[in-house]
């Protein structure tokens, strides 16, 4: 028996605005208990921002999270599959 696609995805995905501080997805993630967000542009997916790229790409380097953009380290890009 195989699973398709369109019995386990999620409808309802949360998302982030690319020009978005890391701090703010790093709020929203935490509010909705979630360990990543899809980051979108113009109304379109554009990549996947996680906990980890966060601990990656800007703890180490120091910044604060309310100077840094989620478009500067979210990783991309995004693949999709159709349901």
């Amino acid at each position: 028996m195989s699973t398709r696609l369109r019995d386990i995805m999620v409808e309802d995905v949360i998302t982030v605005n690319a020009r978005a501080t890391v701090k703010t997805a790093a709020v929203i993630m935490n509010k909705h208990e979630i360990g990543c967000l899809i980051v979108a542009d113009k109304g379109k997916a554009v990549g996947i921002v996680t906990e980890r790229d966060i601990l990656k790409r800007v703890i180490p380097r120091s910044e604060a999270p309310e100077k840094v953009r989620v478009s500067e380290i979210m990783s991309k890009p995004l693949l999709t599959a159709k349901p």
